[in-house]
């Protein structure tokens, strides 16, 4: 039981970047219409012998709803609500809904199409099945694209400037009312991940990963925390730069590895790349 948890909590950033989720779009888009076209699979040629309309323009029709809906999911929801799927088990639940989303957009086509009533249940059911059974095949032939594009995008391990910097041994972090409510060695401290009006303290503790929820944000724990020791990488994330163990060069940017015995992999945003550069990649000479 404490595998399949250990699973759904590891680390899942493919679809960080808005890059990426435009390519899973583009990508379950044009496979799904040239799959429809060619292969006419569920005999789907015969459902619509009664319409007029070609049946090429109504294939194309249901990839572009699905498509639309896809990017609806992938690009405005998740831009507005600020959903991050930093987890297996996120991502596998968002997946859960954008089907839903994906269905009701095939929904609303098919009942256009053949003029039935939104509100037939038995009919969106047949639709969400099918939806499923076509959906799967692009949606996993696109996240395992951009698995082997992440994959190649390692350009090369960086080196990390040596000094280290030399601070008080323990440190006090306070709420969003200054009230003292963590006392620890700064050297057990990895990083600060934001959550809403929280945010995560996450801290090496009996040999093992610790968080510790605390009531601020990352902008008022950046100025009390006026130390070398940290540093911002993420609107999401400030990290304590001595448990920084690896720094990888992408594609995309920069990516940290902190010492907390996990897979962790957090991204350095493009708005923090430049300071990130210059404090903490040793330059090759």
């Amino acid at each position: 039981m404490n595998r399949v948890v250990s699973w759904f909590q590891k680390p899942f950033r493919l679809l960080d970047s808005r890059r990426s989720r435009w390519q899973l779009v583009i990508f379950c888009g044009v496979f799904g219409c040239l799959f429809l076209m060619v292969f006419k699979p569920f005999n789907i040629n015969t459902w619509f012998t009664n319409v007029r309309t070609p049946l090429f323009v109504i294939l194309t029709f249901f990839s572009t709803a699905g498509m639309a809906a896809l990017a609806l999911s992938q690009l405005a929801i998740r831009s507005i609500f600020n959903i991050t799927l930093t987890t297996r088990g996120s991502f596998l639940g968002w997946l859960v809904i954008e089907f839903l989303l994906i269905s009701i957009a095939i929904h609303t086509v098919n009942i256009m199409v053949l003029g039935m009533s939104f509100f037939d249940v038995h009919e969106y059911l047949v639709t969400l099945k099918y939806t499923l059974m076509l959906l799967v095949l692009p949606y996993f032939f696109g996240i395992v694209l951009l698995l082997v594009q992440d994959q190649l995008s390692v350009v090369e391990e960086l080196t990390i400037k040596a000094s280290k910097p030399a601070v008080a041994t323990n440190i006090t972090i306070n709420d969003e009312n200054g009230k003292a409510v963590v006392h620890m060695p700064v050297r057990n401290i990895l990083y600060f991940k934001s959550e809403d009006n929280y945010i995560f303290l996450y801290y090496k503790g009996d040999n093992e990963l610790k968080k510790e929820l605390i009531r601020t944000n990352l902008k008022k724990l950046e100025q009390d925390l006026s130390l070398q020791n940290f540093i911002r990488i993420h609107r999401s994330y400030m990290i304590n730069i001595e448990n920084l163990v690896a720094v990888s060069r992408t594609a995309q940017g920069y990516r940290v590895k902190m010492e907390d015995g996990s897979d962790q992999i957090l991204s350095v945003s493009a708005k923090y790349q430049q300071a990130f550069e210059d404090r903490i990649v040793q330059k090759a000479s």
